[in-house]
């Protein structure tokens, strides 16, 4: 085990919101396998930033990015 430290889980009400979708989705996402890794904690479910940053790059699909001139 590393001395990293663990980083703050978000709640499911948090991460809808900050997806703008509806606890009803994550809840769909996560039975159909289709949303971010998420933690099961007793009854809580729980989602690392890191995580939800990872599954949201899988799911870029078209445009292109182009860095800003400075």
């Amino acid at each position: 085990m590393t001395d990293k430290p663990l980083e703050k889980l978000l709640e499911q009400k948090e991460l809808a919101e900050r997806l703008h979708v509806s606890l009803g989705t994550l809840r769909t996402w996560r039975t159909e396998g289709k949303g971010p890794r998420f933690h099961r904690i007793g009854l809580m479910i729980r989602y690392a930033p890191s995580d939800v940053k990872e599954w949201l790059q899988s799911r870029q699909v078209g445009g292109q990015f182009v860095e800003a001139a400075r």
